[in-house]
């Protein structure tokens, strides 16, 4: 199988909310990222999304703990109770404060 990513991802379990933009209104619920990346996340969900749902994302970087992250994301893949998503509208801060933060990961395990 080929891999489709173009970005590195790295593993690492943070807190995030998130929810379908439709139906309206919103309805959050709270779970785990397992891995991320400036393209996307991998996250446990309690619910299967179809491809392509288009959900609002909150959470914080670590390394930037006062600035929560909002992004919103497009279901690329939902299964098993975990979902992937792609950013589809993220600014350069908030690309910049996901990439820092992997730097500093991966900084940390050499």
């Amino acid at each position: 199988m080929q891999e489709k990513r173009k970005t590195v991802r790295i593993e690492k379990t943070l807190i995030i909310q998130y929810a379908q933009i439709t139906p309206e209104p919103l309805c959050w619920d709270s779970s785990t990222i397992k891995n991320i990346s400036i393209e996307g996340i991998l996250f446990n969900s309690s619910k299967i999304f179809t491809n392509n749902a288009k959900l609002q994302l909150r959470f914080t970087i670590p390394t930037d703990p006062y600035n929560r992250l909002e992004a919103t994301g497009e279901v690329v893949e939902s299964f098993a109770n975990r979902t992937r998503i792609k950013f589809i509208q993220l600014g350069e801060h908030e690309k910049k404060m996901i990439s820092d933060y992997m730097q500093s990961l991966l900084k940390n395990k050499k």
